[in-house]
């Protein structure tokens, strides 16, 4: 299909926006920075008739503390995350992942919801979103739900998103004052990579390098993001030190999924799950130490 016999669509609102989802079927897609539709559209895995084009729709780009949440619209940019001094302050996670999104342009183009409507099990910001503990808001003209990231995804690019229905808001729990996070990634090249293997760490800290309560994500080992819950169950067992942090790296080698493709063997993916976790890990005790 040639892009000019594609129609596209603008809506000035989201009510209108949610409107036109509502008569388009499957024949949509929506669209906002396009930095994966290209790609997608050249390797023949979309083939729209519609694009809804909600790049100006302003009211879904915001990064905003409300009760016991942080807010943040779909169309709110890596770069707003980048330079968001709340996420710095009570997400940092989220923040080092976003670095990693690609070169600059893709960083300022590119969106939250884009990265994760297109459901790549090697998206930078997802297993940031799950140590988050992440919530999406999903809305249709005639209907809204929230649902934990974790239930969105069905596998590689499916995700549970009804025909008529666009992720309206992200909601993730802050850190708290003894919390902090680190993103690792692995990718073919230094920068502007697809990852290989990627992993998210946030802690929740005691006393005496102790853990009161740790999570950890990797992507691109399986066919989703993935918690990696046996390795988590051990980072509250005592003190955070070498012995530890070792055991915990080989459990996650056991832990993860992944295949062999292009990029990677399954068993070099393994390696560097547990490579990365164990460096992130250090360098986290290391953050905590320098406080």
């Amino acid at each position: 299909m040639l892009v000019s016999q594609i129609d596209m669509i603008t809506p000035s609102s989201l009510s209108e926006c949610l409107n036109q989802l509502s008569k388009a079927g499957r024949k949509h897609k929506l669209i906002a920075g396009g930095t994966d539709a290209a790609v997608r559209m050249k390797e023949g895995k979309w083939r729209p008739e519609i694009w809804i084009n909600i790049k100006n729709l302003k009211e879904l780009r915001y990064i905003e503390e409300r009760e016991d949440f942080i807010h943040i619209g779909p169309l709110t940019t890596h770069t707003d995350m980048i330079q968001s001094q709340l996420l710095q302050r009570k997400a940092d996670v989220l923040v080092e992942a976003a670095r990693e999104v690609g070169a600059t342009q893709m960083q300022n183009m590119g969106t939250i919801g884009g990265n994760i409507g297109t459901a790549s099990p090697a998206g930078d910001t997802l297993p940031a979103l799950y140590v988050l503990g992440a919530m999406l808001e999903l809305t249709s003209l005639t209907n809204k739900r929230t649902l934990p990231i974790e239930e969105f995804f069905t596998g590689p690019g499916r995700t549970v998103l009804k025909e008529n229905e666009m992720i309206t808001k992200i909601l993730i729990k802050p850190q708290k004052p003894n919390g902090l996070g680190i993103f690792q990634k692995l990718g073919p090249r230094k920068a502007q990579s697809i990852s290989i293997v990627n992993v998210a760490i946030s802690l929740t800290m005691d006393n005496d390098r102790k853990c009161a309560e740790g999570k950890i994500a990797f992507g691109s080992v399986a066919p989703t993001i993935i918690r990696a819950r046996k390795c988590e169950s051990m980072l509250t067992l005592g003190q955070l030190n070498e012995e530890l942090i070792q055991n915990i790296a080989k459990i996650a080698w056991k832990e993860v999924m992944p295949i062999s493709d292009g990029r990677a063997t399954a068993t070099y993916r393994r390696d560097m799950a547990s490579a990365l976790l164990e460096r992130g890990l250090y360098r986290l005790i290391r953050r905590w130490e320098n406080q």
